[in-house]
């Protein structure tokens, strides 16, 4: 059940360096189900949903299209072009200068939620910023990651509109503005829901609901299990903490709820 007192607007930060305690730098709108996009030194934040409805009330949830840049300078949030319609529950990737959007639904109250059939993507580098539609995605899916390696994005997994869950991967090239297929995720179904996507190093990443750990393969048409996440998340983040170690943030679990504790996860030579 989503409420407004479930949902946060802070901006928190850890220092690496002396990871003692989490900071808030920043304040914002209580959202879920958007992304955060870290480039050129700055912080992004992409669409979400914000609950409107008090935790004693029936859910009114609404997706929003709200864009904005964290200046870590400043400490302050600046609002940009908002995207061409509301989304939530999506993910996103800067690869060079240019975010991607894909995936998602957008919930607007007691409307039936809406699936997103196209992909947006913003050029950082242009002014005015403007947002694109770039080649139809050959899905629609929400509860996805996405990832990216040889300048290329991966769509891994995800919800489907017939509620089914799929473990398939959908490779996106900038370059020819097209989708191929990618590999499946290996084992149960349940590896695309909710996974968290991102690469180290010249290897591209996939951690799962199971807590499974998955490598894709360096010609682009296998995942290898690597591992084991110390516990098994989903709606998490994955980012890389040095050249050897990522750290996982968030998620929930169905059996223990939501996580507040941050776990480091070794990835092997």
């Amino acid at each position: 059940h989503y409420s407004d007192k479930g949902q946060s607007g802070d901006l928190l930060r850890l220092d690496l360096k002396k990871p003692t305690e989490w900071k808030v730098v920043a304040k914002g709108p209580k959202l879920q189900g958007h992304a955060l996009v870290a480039q050129g030194g700055k912080l992004y934040r992409v669409g979400g949903f914000t609950a409107k409805n008090k935790d004693d009330e029936d859910q009114d949830l609404w997706s929003v299209p709200d864009f904005a840049r964290f200046d870590p300078k400043t400490s302050k949030w600046e609002e940009l072009p908002p995207m061409p319609s509301p989304r939530s529950s999506f993910d996103a990737i800067a690869i060079d200068d240019t975010i991607y959007v894909v995936g998602g639904w957008s919930m607007q109250g007691d409307k039936e939620a809406d699936w997103q059939e196209t992909a947006i993507a913003i050029d950082l580098s242009k002014s005015p910023l403007k947002w694109k539609e770039v080649a139809k995605p050959p899905f629609q899916r929400r509860a996805l990651s996405v990832g990216t390696i040889n300048g290329k994005l991966h769509a891994i997994g995800g919800m489907q509109p017939n509620g089914k869950i799929t473990t398939n991967t959908a490779v996106y090239d900038p370059k020819t503005d097209s989708w191929s297929k990618g590999p499946k995720l290996p084992g149960d179904d349940t590896n695309g829901f909710g996974s968290a996507c991102f690469p180290l190093g010249k290897r591209l990443f996939v951690t799962t609901a199971t807590g499974k750990v998955l490598t894709l393969s360096n010609d682009g048409k296998s995942w290898t299990p690597t591992g084991k996440t110390p516990t098994a998340r989903f709606f998490h983040r994955m980012l890389p903490v040095d050249d050897n170690h990522f750290g996982l943030l968030g998620g929930a679990s169905m059996k223990t709820g939501k996580f507040s504790e941050v776990e480091l996860l070794k990835i092997g030579q």
